[in-house]
C-alpha cells in the first residue's frame, strides 16, 4: 500500500458541515498535528518503518470534504437503538483528496475517528499513512455499544467521566450507562430532595450537580455518545436511608450476607405509600432534566433479596407469590413516569426472568448472568442488551466480598476470590458472542451489549487501566461482530496487533491504558506469541482423520466380512489414536505434563493396589509421600493414569491456591461426587458446585456469625456431661483416678451432642447413652459412604443395605424437628431473636427457606462437619498433650493466669490465650481436618506449576481430570516449615514432624502453606465455631484435670495411626488417664 502525507503548511479545507462536525474536525486536526505517535513498537526491531521522505513524490492530502446526506434532528442526538444510521464511507485518493460521506453526524464522527487512526507521526516532520489510496465503507453490527460505569461505590470527578467518554468514542461505542446510585452512596444532587445527596454522598462536594449532569450528557452528544442514568431499585437503595430511613427495610441489617450481596443492606419498602410519594417527587425533578439528552432511563432491579421483606412491615413475607405483584406495581409505576417524560425504560434481567414481570414492549432488558438468559428473554419478545459477567465484567478478580470475614481466614487465607473471579483478559472478552445460541429469528432483538466497570476497587487512580484496552476488545466485537463476512469467528491472533495499536494511540491521547502484549510480541509475527504449537499438532490430527475417511471409503468399495472386521479394528485404533493425539495437543497447548508417578505394571495397577492397601492399613500418608519421590529430590505435583484415566496429585501451595481460589470456577466437586453422595447429603453445600453451592453457602453462612459462634452456653452444658463421663469411665478398680479410657470416643459423642443441640435445640444424648441409635446410624452411613467414594468405578458393587437402613434412622430423627419448625409462620420466625432461648440453627434456616428437602440436606451436612471436625482435632490435641506433659503444664498455667480454675472462659478469653491458640494451630498443622481431598476440572484449564523437565512450568488440565491434593503432606513438608532451635534445648533442632506449639511464637506460615480448614471461597464455613468449641473444651478440661497420663506408647509405639476417611482421626483411639487435684477422687 502506498503512503500519503499531511503537513501543517499544506492547505487543509473542510466543507459542507455544521457545528458539531466543525468541532469534531477541529479535534481531529488537533489530534493529527499534536500527536507524537511514532509506531516503533508495532514494527520489526530497528526496521525502517517510515516513508523515506515525506516531502517528495508522496500524495499530499490537502482537503477533506464532509458530505452528510441526511438531516439531524432530536432523535439523532438522543436516539433509541437503531434510530440513527451510523454508517460512513471514507475515501483517500491519489490526488490528495479525502472525502467522508455519511447520513448522520454520528457517521461523520465515526469516519473522522477512522481517518485519525490511519495516520502516524513521522520522526522527522509531518504525519503519514501507509494506507493510501483507500476506500473504507463501514457500519456497526450492533446498535447499542456501551460501557456501564459505576459512579456510586466510588465517586469519579466529572473530568474522569469526560475522559472516559472521549475514549469510548474513539472505540466507536455509542452509549455510556452511568450506574448512578447504589447502596453505598447517592452522588447525584436532586434540587427537589436536596438531603438525598447531602446525607447520601460520601462527602460534601462528591456529588454531581444538575449542571454537571448536563455537561456530561452534552459532552457525550458532541462525541456521538448517548449518556443515560440508572437508579437501581428496589434493592441497592440503602443510600436513601441516610436521609429517609422510613422508606428502607433492613437498613444495615447484619449479617449482611443474609440480606444483600454487599453491605450496607437495604431495600425500598414495597407496599408503602410514602415510597410512591418519594418516587414521584424524585422522578418529577430528574426526568425533565435528563430527557433532552437521552432516550433511556434505567430502573435497575437486580439482586432483590426476598428475605428482606420479612422485615418490611408493609409486607412481612418472603413468599414470591406475595412479592411479585408488589414489584410489578412498583415497576409499572416508575415506568409510567419514565414514559410520560418521553423515555424508554431499561431493567436488569431479574425483572423478566426471576420475577416474571409483565414488561412493556418498549422496555429493554439488560442481561449480566450469562447462561440462557438472552435466549429466554428474546424468546419472550423482549429487546436485550448483553453483557455476560463471565466475559464482560472488567472489575472481576479484584477479590472483594466473598469470604471477606474477620479472624483467621482474613489474616491467613487469600485471595478472597469474588463471585466473578478470575480476571477477564482481553482475549476472553474478545471471545464473547452476544448472539451465541440465539435463534436467527430472534437475533434482531439483541440490540448490542455493554462492558461493565463496577467500582468496589476501581477509582480515578486506576480507572483507565481497569477499562482499557480490554473494553476495546469488546468494542470490536460490538462494532464488527464476532464473525467475519464468511461466517468464521474472528481470531484473537488477528485482533492482537489491532488492539496493540489502539492501545498505543489511546496512551498517546492521554488514556493510561494497559499493554496488550510485551513489545517483543508487538514487533514480531503474531504467531510467535499467540500460536505456538498449533500448526504441527493440528495438522497431525487432520491427517489421521483424513486417513479414517479414506479407509471407510475403501471398505465400502471392497466390502467382505473378513475385511470389515479388520477394518473396524483398524478404524477403532485410529480413532483411539486420534483421541489420544487430540488430548495430548490440548494438554501441551495449555501447559504440559507433570512428572509421572513411578509404577511397574500396565495401567498403573500397582498404584491402585498401593492406594487400596494404604487405605485399609491407614498408611495413606506413606503412599502419597512415595508419589512425590523424584530422582532429583521431591516433586510435589505428579500424575498417573490408573485404569487409563489421567489423575494429578499435588501438595504444592501454588497449585492448591489455584484449585481453591484463583481458578475457583475451573475446579469443583463434580457431578460424579454429587451423584455418589446424594443419598446421604442431597444437594447440600459439601457436594455441589458453582451457583448451587453458592446458594447453599449464602443460606448457611449467616448462622455462623460471631454472635452465634461466641454463645458458649451450649458447650458448657455438654462439657459438664463429658467430664462426668471421663470421671465415671476413668476410675480404676480401687476407685482412684487415672484409669485408661479412649477419650477420642467420648469426644465424638460429645461433639455430636453439642452439634444436635446447636442445630435442632435438642441433644441426642450419646454421651450418656453410648448405644444411641442415631449416633450408630450416623457413623455407619459415613463408613459405607466413604467406601463407595473410594471404590471408584467399582462402587456399584458396594453393598448399600446398611447405608439405606442408617439413612432411614437419620431421616426419622431429623424430620420431626423440621416439621415442628415449619409450624411457625415466617412472621413468627422473623420475630424470634438469636438470643432467645430455644432459637436454633434450624429456625434460622427456616427463615430463609421452607423447602423440607433443602432443610434436611443442609442440616445433615452441617451435622457431619460439626461432629467430625471438632472431635478429630480434640482427639489429636489430647493425643499430643499426653505425649508432651510440658505442653499440658504450660497451657494450664496460661489458663489459670487468665480465668482461674473455676470460671468458664468467655469468647474474648479464648482469643486472648495465645498459647492455647498455638496449641490448636500446631495440632491442625500436623493433623489437618481433611488430609486428602479431590477436585474435578470443570473445564479445560491449567495448574500454575509442576510441569516440564524442571517441574516449574504450567500443567495442562483437561475437563473431568481429577486433582487430588493433600494438606497433610504439604503441611509436613520440611522445605515449607523449616527447622528451628528447640525452645527447651536451643542446641538441638525441632523438625517439621515435632509437635512444638512454641514454633508459632516466632514463625508464621506463608499463605497457602497452611490450610487446615481448606481455603478460598470454599473455606470451612464453620471454622470459627469449631475453633471456639475446641478452645472452650480444652480450657474446661484443663481447669478440671491437673495432669494427663499417656497410654498410647503401648498401643502404637509412638507412631500415630493416621486414619483418613472423611476426616483425619486417630486410628487406634486416644488412650489416656486423667488426674484431678492431688487427693481428690472423682
Amino acid at each position: 500500500m502506498a503512503s500519503a502525507c499531511i503537513f501543517r503548511k499544506g492547505k487543509f479545507d473542510a466543507v459542507d458541515f455544521g457545528g458539531v462536525e466543525e468541532a469534531a474536525v477541529s479535534r481531529t486536526l488537533d489530534t493529527l498535528f499534536k500527536q507524537n505517535f511514532v509506531p516503533w513498537k508495532l514494527s520489526p526491531r530497528n526496521s525502517n518503518f517510515e516513508p523515506e521522505d515525506c516531502d517528495c513524490d508522496k500524495p499530499h492530502i490537502e482537503s477533506l470534504a464532509i458530505i452528510q446526506t441526511g438531516k439531524d434532528d432530536s432523535s439523532t442526538f438522543k436516539p433509541l437503538a437503531g434510530q440513527v444510521d451510523e454508517s460512513y464511507n471514507l475515501t483517500i485518493t491519489t490526488s490528495g483528496q479525502a472525502t467522508i460521506n455519511a447520513v448522520s453526524y454520528i457517521g461523520v464522527l465515526h469516519a473522522l475517528e477512522t481517518f485519525t487512526q490511519l495516520f502516524y507521526q513521522h520522526s522527522e516532520k509531518g504525519i503519514y499513512t501507509n494506507t493510501a489510496p483507500v476506500t473504507i465503507t463501514d457500519s456497526p453490527k450492533f446498535q447499542h455499544r456501551g460501557l456501564n460505569m459505576d459512579v456510586s461505590r466510588n465517586w469519579f470527578p466529572v473530568k474522569d467521566i469526560l475522559r472516559t467518554i472521549d475514549a469510548i468514542s474513539w472505540n466507536k461505542f455509542n452509549r455510556l450507562h452511568l450506574h448512578m446510585t447504589d447502596s453505598q452512596s447517592w452522588p447525584m444532587d436532586v434540587p427537589a430532595i436536596p438531603e438525598l445527596s447531602k446525607k447520601g454522598a460520601y462527602q460534601k462536594g462528591l456529588s454531581y450537580s444538575p449542571k454537571d449532569i448536563q455537561r456530561i450528557q452534552t459532552y457525550g452528544i458532541e462525541r456521538g455518545v448517548e449518556v443515560f442514568i440508572e437508579f437501581d431499585m428496589p434493592g441497592h437503595t440503602t443510600s436513601i436511608a441516610y436521609s429517609h430511613p422510613e422508606l428502607i427495610a433492613v437498613y444495615d441489617m447484619q449479617p449482611y450476607d443474609g440480606y444483600c450481596n454487599e453491605p450496607p443492606c437495604g431495600t425500598l419498602k414495597l407496599n408503602s405509600s410514602a415510597v410512591y410519594s418519594f418516587l414521584d417527587k424524585l422522578f418529577a425533578d430528574v426526568l425533565p432534566r435528563v430527557s433532552p439528552y437521552s432516550s433511556y432511563f434505567h430502573t435497575g432491579g437486580d439482586e432483590v433479596n426476598i428475605q428482606d421483606y420479612l422485615f418490611d412491615e408493609t409486607v412481612k413475607s418472603n413468599d414470591t407469590k406475595v412479592l411479585q405483584p408488589l414489584i410489578q406495581k412498583l415497576v409499572d409505576h416508575t415506568h409510567g413516569l419514565i414514559r410520560k417524560a418521553g423515555l424508554s425504560p431499561i431493567v436488569w434481567e431479574e425483572m423478566a426472568l426471576v420475577w416474571n414481570l409483565t414488561l412493556g414492549g418498549d422496555v429493554v432488558v439488560q442481561t449480566w448472568q450469562g447462561g440462557n438468559a438472552i435466549a429466554n428473554i428474546t424468546a419472550n419478545g423482549h429487546k436485550v442488551i448483553a453483557g455476560d459477567y463471565n466475559f464482560w465484567y472488567l472489575d472481576c478478580g479484584k477479590g472483594q466480598w466473598l469470604d471477606f470475614t474477620e479472624g483467621d481466614a482474613y489474616n491467613h487465607y487469600y485471595p478472597f476470590a469474588d463471585y466473578c473471579s478470575p480476571y477477564k483478559s482481553w482475549r476472553l472478552m474478545y471471545s464473547y458472542d452476544p448472539l451465541a445460541g440465539i435463534p436467527t429469528e430472534n437475533q434482531q432483538l439483541v440490540l448490542g451489549g455493554e462492558v461493565h466497570i463496577w467500582s468496589e476497587q476501581t477509582d480515578p487512580v486506576n480507572l483507565d487501566d481497569m477499562v482499557w484496552p480490554r473494553a476495546s476488545a469488546a468494542g470490536e466485537v460490538l462494532w464488527s461482530g464476532r464473525q467475519d463476512a464468511n461466517g468464521n469467528n474472528r481470531t484473537q491472533i488477528d485482533a492482537s496487533p489491532r488492539l496493540a495499536e489502539m492501545r498505543e494511540r489511546m496512551v498517546n491521547r492521554g488514556i493510561r491504558a494497559g499493554p496488550v502484549q510485551m513489545v517483543f510480541c508487538t514487533q514480531s509475527d503474531a504467531t510467535d506469541c499467540d500460536k505456538a504449537q498449533f500448526c504441527t499438532d493440528s495438522r497431525a490430527r487432520i491427517q489421521i482423520l483424513s486417513s479414517c475417511h479414506w479407509m471407510i471409503e475403501k471398505i465400502l468399495e471392497h466390502a467382505s466380512p473378513k475385511l470389515v472386521v479388520v477394518a473396524v479394528v483398524a478404524i477403532l485404533t485410529l480413532v483411539k489414536v486420534t483421541q489420544w493425539i487430540t488430548a495430548e495437543w490440548k494438554i501441551r497447548s495449555l501447559g504440559g505434563h507433570a512428572h509421572r508417578v513411578r509404577t511397574y505394571l500396565p495401567g498403573d495397577v500397582d498404584l491402585v493396589a498401593r492406594a487400596i492397601s494404604g487405605t485399609m492399613h491407614h498408611k495413606n500418608l506413606e503412599v502419597w509421600n512415595r508419589f512425590f519421590i523424584h530422582p532429583k529430590g521431591h516433586r510435589y505435583t505428579v500424575e498417573a493414569a490408573p485404569a487409563g484415566r489421567r489423575c494429578i496429585f499435588t501438595a504444592e501451595p501454588e497449585n492448591i491456591k489455584a484449585i481453591l481460589a484463583t481458578q475457583f470456577t475451573d475446579y469443583g466437586k463434580g457431578e460424579p461426587f454429587h451423584r455418589e453422595w446424594k443419598d446421604f447429603l442431597g444437594d447440600s453445600i459439601f457436594v455441589t458446585d458453582l451457583d448451587q453451592w453458592h446458594a447453599s453457602r449464602q443460606l448457611i453462612r449467616p448462622q455462623f456469625i460471631k454472635d452465634r459462634v461466641s454463645d458458649l452456653e451450649v458447650f458448657e452444658e455438654h462439657v459438664q456431661i463429658l467430664m462426668e463421663q471421663i470421671d465415671k469411665t476413668g476410675k480404676k478398680w480401687d476407685g482412684s483416678q487415672g484409669g485408661e479410657i479412649d477419650v477420642s470416643d467420648l469426644f465424638f459423642r460429645y461433639t455430636l451432642d453439642a452439634a444436635t443441640h446447636f442445630l435442632l435445640g435438642r441433644s441426642v444424648g450419646s454421651l450418656e447413652n453410648g448405644d444411641q441409635e442415631f449416633a450408630i446410624a450416623f457413623g455407619e452411613a459415613q463408613r459405607v459412604q466413604n467406601i463407595i467414594t473410594r471404590a471408584g468405578p467399582l462402587n456399584p458393587l458396594v453393598p448399600r443395605k446398611s447405608l439405606y437402613k442408617s439413612l432411614k434412622v437419620i431421616n426419622e430423627f431429623v424430620n420431626p424437628y423440621i416439621e415442628e419448625t415449619l409450624r411457625f409462620t415466617p412472621e413468627e420466625l422473623s420475630t424470634k431473636t438469636k438470643t432467645e432461648e430455644g432459637y436454633t440453627f434450624l429456625h434460622a434456616l427456616a427463615s430463609f427457606t421452607r423447602d423440607r428437602t433443602v432443610l434436611r440436606d443442609q442440616l445433615v451436612a452441617v451435622l457431619l462437619a460439626g461432629r467430625d471436625t471438632t472431635a478429630s482435632t480434640l482427639s489429636w490435641t489430647f493425643y499430643e498433650m499426653a505425649r508432651h506433659p510440658e505442653v499440658w503444664k504450660r497451657l494450664r498455667e496460661e489458663i489459670i493466669q487468665t480465668v482461674g480454675l473455676e470460671q468458664p472462659p468467655t469468647y474474648s478469653d479464648l482469643k486472648n490465650m495465645k498459647y492455647l491458640q498455638n496449641v490448636m494451630a500446631e495440632t491442625l498443622r500436623l493433623y489437618p481436618v481433611v488430609p486428602f481431598n479431590v477436585r474435578l476440572a470443570l473445564k479445560d484449564t491449567t495448574l500454575p506449576t509442576g510441569g516440564g523437565p524442571d517441574g516449574l512450568s504450567p500443567i495442562g488440565i483437561l475437563k473431568d481430570t481429577p486433582i487430588g491434593y493433600s494438606s497433610l503432606v504439604m503441611q509436613r513438608r520440611p522445605d515449607l516449615t523449616p527447622s528451628t532451635p528447640s525452645p527447651t534445648n536451643p542446641s538441638s533442632q525441632i523438625s517439621v514432624l515435632d509437635f512444638v506449639p512454641e514454633r508459632w511464637q516466632t514463625w508464621q506460615p506463608k499463605p497457602w502453606n497452611y490450610i487446615p480448614f481448606n481455603g478460598g471461597p470454599r473455606i470451612c464455613i464453620g471454622q470459627q465455631f469449631a475453633l471456639t468449641e475446641m478452645g472452650y473444651t480444652i480450657v474446661r478440661l484443663l481447669q478440671r484435670y491437673e495432669r494427663i497420663e499417656n497410654h498410647m506408647q503401648a498401643v502404637d509405639g509412638g507412631n500415630p495411626c493416621l486414619k483418613a476417611e472423611i476426616v483425619l482421626q486417630p486410628g487406634q483411639g486416644v488412650r489416656v488417664g486423667f488426674f484431678g487435684k492431688a487427693g481428690e477422687k472423682k
